[in-house]
């Protein structure tokens, strides 16, 4: 008996319901019952299907097996309740099959096909393509999806029941309004555009953990923000990335990044396809490029696809915005080390757009509090340092007196977008440099005599330049043969040039056979020019579950270095060329819905020394879409091409290419992952091991100077320096109401040995700190306006000192910092006014970033004389920035 016919019973037997009134009164209740509300919000299937059967009187029946662990939403009324219940069954590759003349409902497993979902995703205002934008949908109880291309194309396979012919889309782009659409399973040309938030800088797309879950969870994009990195006043993705435990913390200044154990140049910086050898202004402060001009940045840390050579570190792409399709628009800005301008439109017709952008230094010409000491400290002249022994004079007071200071930077972005139904052309064009120089005299003896340093000193000149320039041009053509088949075709060309002159250089010397070490300053000058051009052409074949990739990939390089050093009687001339062809091949795709894989190899041919390398890479998931995810991931990569750094000069860099009795770098990667996303949380654990060989370090870098070698006769850099990292690393992203907040941790332990250095005994890396910790907090304050805190701590780095000096510690002190960005946004009528206030270490810590000798004067008396002194050289203090931008 149904709950409604009890319900008539028990109102006759309390004489509320008259015989005469039964059938009316009757009616009236059941309409009243039937519209009666049901709402269901990822509740628990079995749960459902009970109280389906208490609600219609029907009996259900199931396999345990078939409804374990599923949820379920649905909103309707109870009159509709069976019909709401099947639709939502179907969603779920589940059949509801009903037996009136029974009363039963019986849930089965629907029959499925596999389809074809294809589509793009653009930017409803200006109708560009929405580079790696997010597609995602749910089947079989679960959470999945993929990720748009580079043009914003997607493309998937996927089972649904026999008789589905909708599927409800969520689509996704950070920076712009979700939208849910309903999609015909057959659409052929499915355009989704979406509606852009009052934000215009590029979401960063993470592909690093060994448990991925890339295409359908948008956490870990959104956990990189530039505009929530901006200490110095430009935003950029760069620094943004030391979010992830994966890349160490930016200390100091530097022009790469250290990802997991690798050295700088181990990563490599793309901007549309083509190599950007120098990514950062002044000394590493912000990013080379104007982040209004860009649209989006993929990370790959772990396993790079195949179309990328993917060096030891990682890959960081970089895509040109394409330009509004709608009407004229334009977005100023104003720093305290920076002017910026951008303008875009649409061509003639509609078929396509444009882009500019140019941005230029005004650390020249404004005083801003600090400018000039930033421009002193990126180039190495009296940096602060921790206090002197009480013998010795104070060095910055007595031994130096700094000079006029000046610095200047700019770049340029260009973009030009042609696209119609079936093809896609994009040119775009980059074009940045720095000019940087410090004047100074210094108290110094005179290094020509013979004996010990308490010779009658005298006052020199001494001076600190440095210069680089990088062009950079590309042509992308996509052609689609088929919904299935794509033709990609990209060509381009970078240009690099870079000087630095350091007269006061800090060298360390050894000679005899007793090994004895001692220090001089002397002046140390190099230029390095190179000229790359580049082909590359893959197509793209769309299968049942995945994409099938194959291509080839041409590169000539041409470079030259000279250097002058104290270490040599005559300069150090080298010219390379080089022919390098590679070819790929790759599968992505899920095979199973509990498995997704990427598998793929690139053979490379480097005809330096006829030398032909395969690199394997196979990522495995299991689990992707669900509450928990595992993967392994892995691989091999070589690297041909070197950027020799200066850890305390911060110099523009120097590349160089391996030579045909040299072996290339080579790495080996291993990595476990896993993955929990209960709710809103987002948890992360990662655990890798990588071997690499055939480092490249230069010979005023290294911790120990060997005696053995002829300098005159042998190249200035090692070339066979071994490295091994290994390392956990756990991210943490929990929501505290309207607060976010955001935990990494990493321990890591990176060493190096090289056969003639400490008897070839394993040291660490000057860039090994076993604990880094970061912690963020963003604060919403009101509409359009928030606060972001960054705290930062890690254990000290190791002490180069101590590998000649036993009573030297062995590490230096643990680093924290605190830095606070405070962002508002306003509307000012048609246009769009953005603040931003940044202060990097709030707290003005003093920091230890490296130890190294300093020249000092000791003795409690006159004659003083000449000695180096071991200093901690501290990083940046407080820095204070802002911002204004306005979008009209």
């Amino acid at each position: 008996m149904s709950r409604l016919h009890q319900r008539i019973i028990a109102l006759k037997l309390m004489g509320i319901v008259k015989p005469g009134l039964a059938l009316s009164g009757f009616l009236l209740i059941a309409l009243g019952v039937q519209a009666q509300p049901v709402r269901y919000h990822e509740a628990p299937l079995r749960q459902v299907l009970e109280e389906v059967a208490e609600r219609t009187g029907y009996a259900v029946l199931y396999r345990d097996a078939l409804v374990e662990g599923r949820t379920i939403s649905l909103q309707t009324t109870s009159a509709k309740l069976i019909e709401a219940l099947a639709d939502a069954l179907a969603e779920q590759g589940l059949k509801l099959e009903i037996d009136p003349n029974r009363r039963q409902l019986l849930v089965t497993e629907a029959r499925r096909r596999i389809v074809t979902l294809s589509g793009e995703v653009r930017d409803a205002r200006s109708g560009a393509p929405l580079p790696y934008a997010t597609v995602a949908w749910h089947a079989d109880a679960a959470l999945q999806g993929t990720m748009a291309d580079a043009e914003g194309r997607f493309r998937a396979m996927l089972t649904v029941p026999e008789r589905q012919d909708t599927l409800r889309l969520r689509v996704s782009y950070v920076g712009y309004v979700p939208q849910t659409v309903t999609v015909g399973i057959r659409e052929k040309a499915i355009v989704v555009r979406l509606v852009p938030e009052e934000k215009a800088l590029p979401a960063v797309v993470v592909i690093g953990s060994a448990s991925r879950l890339d295409g359908v969870d948008t956490s870990w994009q959104r956990l990189i923000r530039p505009e929530r990195f901006a200490p110095f006043g430009e935003p950029g993705a760069t620094r943004a990335l030391q979010a992830l435990p994966a890349v160490g913390l930016t200390i100091g200044l530097t022009n790469g990044l250290n990802v997991r154990g690798s050295q700088t140049d181990g990563f490599q910086l793309l901007l549309d396809g083509m190599p950007i050898y120098h990514p950062t202004h002044l000394f590493g402060l912000f990013d080379a490029f104007n982040a209004d001009a860009l649209e989006a940045v993929g990370f790959y840390y772990d396993v790079a696809p195949v179309v990328y050579a993917a060096p030891p570190g990682g890959t960081l792409a970089f895509a040109t915005r394409a330009g509004s399709r709608d009407r004229l628009h334009a977005t100023a800005g104003l720093s305290n080390v920076a002017g910026r301008l951008l303008l875009e439109g649409p061509l003639p017709g509609q078929q396509g757009s444009w882009l500019v952008a140019g941005r230029h230094a005004l650390i020249g010409w404004l005083d801003w509090p600090g400018n000039a000491k930033l421009l002193a400290y990126g180039l190495d002249v009296a940096r602060p340092t921790s206090p002197l022994p009480s013998q010795a004079v104070d060095l910055e007071a007595r031994l130096l007196e700094r000079g006029p200071v000046a610095g200047a930077f700019y770049d340029l972005h260009g973009s030009l977008l042609l696209d119609e139904a079936r093809w896609r052309l994009r040119l775009s064009g980059y074009a940045g440099a720095d000019e940087a120089q410090q004047q100074a005299y210094r108290l110094m003896p005179d290094w020509s005599l013979a004996g010990p340093l308490s010779s009658t000193p005298r006052w020199q000149p001494v001076a600190t330049r440095q210069s680089w320039a990088n062009r950079a041009l590309s042509l992308q053509a996509s052609y689609w043969l088929s919904s299935s088949l794509r033709l990609h075709t990209t060509l381009g060309m970078a240009a690099y040039q870079s000087t630095y002159a350091k007269d006061d250089f800090l060298y360390t010397l050894s000679g005899g056979s007793l090994q004895k070490f001692f220090r001089r300053l002397a002046p140390f000058a190099y230029r390095n020019a190179l000229h790359e051009g580049r082909w590359e052409q893959a197509v793209d074949l769309g299968q049942q579950a995945g994409i099938w990739t194959l291509g080839a990939a041409l590169q000539v390089v041409s470079l030259s270095y000279t250097e002058s050093s104290a270490l040599r009687l005559k300069p150090f001339v080298v010219k390379q060329h080089v022919l390098n062809i590679d070819g790929f091949g790759q599968y992505e795709g899920t095979p199973h819905p509990w498995v997704k894989l990427l598998s793929g190899v690139r053979l490379h041919t480097f005809a330096t020394g006829a030398q032909l390398r395969l690199s394997p890479r196979v990522h495995l998931t299991l689990h992707p879409y669900g509450f928990w995810s595992v993967g392994v991931a892995l691989s091999r990569n070589y690297q041909f091409l070197h950027r020799l750094a200066f850890r305390n000069t911060n110099s523009t860099g120097v590349w160089l290419l391996t030579e045909s009795k040299q072996p290339p770098t080579a790495v080996d990667n291993l990595s476990l992952g896993m993955q929990l996303r209960p709710g809103k949380t987002r948890f992360s654990l990662d655990a890798y091991a990588r071997y690499l060989k055939h480092l490249w370090q230069h010979e005023v870098e290294v911790p120990v100077y060997l005696v053995t070698r002829d300098r005159e006769t042998a190249m200035p850099w090692l070339t066979d320096v071994e490295a091994q990292a290994h390392g956990l690393e756990v991210l943490l992203l929990q929501p505290l109401g309207p607060l976010e907040a955001t935990l990494g941790y990493s321990l890591a332990r990176i060493q190096m040995r090289h056969p003639a250095i400490l008897n070839g005994a394993w040291y660490p890396a000057p860039w090994d700190r076993r604990h880094q910790l970061r912690a963020y907090l963003d604060v919403p304050l009101w509409s359009g306006g928030a606060l972001a805190l960054a705290w930062f701590a890690a254990s000290g780095a190791p002490n180069t000192e101590s590998f000649t000096d036993p009573a030297q510690p062995k590490r230096l002190g643990p680093y924290y910092r605190l830095d606070l960005t405070l962002f508002s946004r306003h509307a000012a009528g048609p246009a769009t006014l953005e603040v931003r206030l940044g202060v990097f270490n709030l707290f003005d810590r003093a920091n230890p970033w490296y130890r190294e000798p300093m020249l000092v004067l000791t003795g409690p008396r006159l004659p003083r004389r000449f000695d180096f002194v071991p200093v901690d050289v501290y990083d940046l203090g407080r820095q204070a920035s802002i911002d204004f931008t306005l979008r009209f």
